[in-house]
């Protein structure tokens, strides 16, 4: 593994995962667990057209080569209530951004936290329930040491919204 490699891992939070190819198999396979990640094993092969085990086999092999890298809840806007989410562009003082994340983290309201290049070094998701509260929750982030200026665009609607590579259908 590269330093280069080694860095861009550490930064992006994914661990390393083999190279391989999929086939479509594989991508039917996927698009099935983003659609229900609950989805049985047998059920699975039967909308794949294949025996179980083959399926099971596929699965263990997508497991271990960290393309599946776990599974998890989507839970439909409608049970969480109509909160109001906002992207959040921060330029900050670069040697300040280890102690910023961890002020960052803290905030319950922040959903996720990216780094990226051009006129801002982060952009932020965030998500309360009330207008209200996302403008309390921007004047913390702004009064946080490193943070130099601040742009916040309010999310309007979700159209779509993509996991694992695949369109989940927002509620």
């Amino acid at each position: 593994m590269t330093l280069a490699h080694r860095q861009t891992e550490k930064s992006n939070g994914f661990s390393a995962r083999k190279n391989i190819n999929l086939d479509s198999v594989d991508r039917k396979l996927i698009a099935l667990l983003v659609a229900n990640a609950r989805e049985s094993v047998t059920d699975l092969a039967k909308k794949l057209g294949l025996g179980r085990t083959t399926v099971h086999e596929r699965l263990a092999r997508l497991e271990r080569n960290r393309v599946i890298a776990g599974y998890s809840t989507i839970l439909s806007r409608s049970l969480e209530g109509n909160s109001n989410r906002a992207l959040v562009m921060l330029s900050i003082v670069q040697r300040m951004q280890p102690a910023l994340m961890e002020h960052l983290k803290m905030l319950p309201e922040v959903l996720s936290c990216y780094t990226v290049s051009g006129e801002f070094d982060l952009i932020l998701l965030v998500e309360a329930p009330q207008m209200d509260d996302v403008d309390a929750v921007l004047d913390e982030i702004i009064g946080l040491p490193g943070v130099e200026r601040c742009r916040t665009s309010i999310i309007m609607a979700t159209n779509f919204q993509r996991g694992n590579g695949q369109a989940i259908a927002v509620g």
